[in-house]
């Protein structure tokens, strides 16, 4: 007896939302390298995703991207370059918080000019990361991170996205509200980076090895 398939919109529809729930499978806690983005860096990234462990909410939506290595300038260098366009805020210089702590309003980068650190994402059973001079990280609304050690005086300058942003961002502890988890969920996702001008969401979308 031969089979005829019908191929309805409804049946295409399902087939592709399984497609993509299988092509965006999370990897919990684990340091991936981002792979084929369509403007390759002459660096490697690396990608991070956190959920909920029951104290930090996390972000299961976006994850930690490193770029790994990849600014050779100054700090007057890196300070210019944030805000040229004036799409991030003017970086303040200091290390991170030696307790777990996250942002509700606002991505937060990252740019080590100078030394090194170990960072922990996520709560105390999240992955530890090192952090060198050179190394840009975006961390994401609701994202929890510490500073466990650094090295050679480690200093990072620290910026948010100007779009939708009061200029004060706040430092979160513990379980959040229902209001806090409102506005991780609702938060501005910058479009690029300020430095080297790569599309955020595709990172965070990209595959992984």
């Amino acid at each position: 007896m031969l089979l005829r398939l019908f191929f309805t919109p409804q049946l295409f529809l399902l087939i592709a939302a399984s497609s993509a729930m299988t092509t965006c499978q999370r990897h919990w806690g684990k340091v991936l390298k981002v792979v084929s983005p369509s403007a390759s860096p002459p660096f490697e990234i690396m990608q991070i995703f956190m959920k909920d462990d029951g104290t930090f909410p996390n972000n299961q939506h976006y994850p930690t991207l490193i770029y790994k290595n990849s600014f050779q300038g100054s700090e007057t260098d890196g300070r210019r370059l944030i805000v040229n366009k004036n799409e991030w805020t003017e970086p303040w210089v200091w290390g991170i918080f030696s307790y777990h702590h996250y942002h509700t309003k606002a991505w937060e980068l990252l740019l080590c000019v100078c030394g090194s650190a170990s960072i922990q994402l996520g709560g105390d059973a999240g992955p530890t990361v090192k952090i060198d001079k050179g190394d840009l990280v975006l961390i994401p609304p609701g994202v929890a991170h510490k500073q466990l050690e650094e090295h050679g005086g480690f200093s990072l300058l620290g910026s948010y996205p100007t779009f939708r942003f009061d200029g004060r961002i706040d430092t979160c502890r513990g379980k959040p509200t229902d209001e806090e988890r409102k506005m991780i969920q609702e938060c501005y996702v910058p479009k690029t980076d300020p430095i080297f001008h790569l599309n955020i969401a595709e990172l965070c979308s990209s595959s992984v090895e």
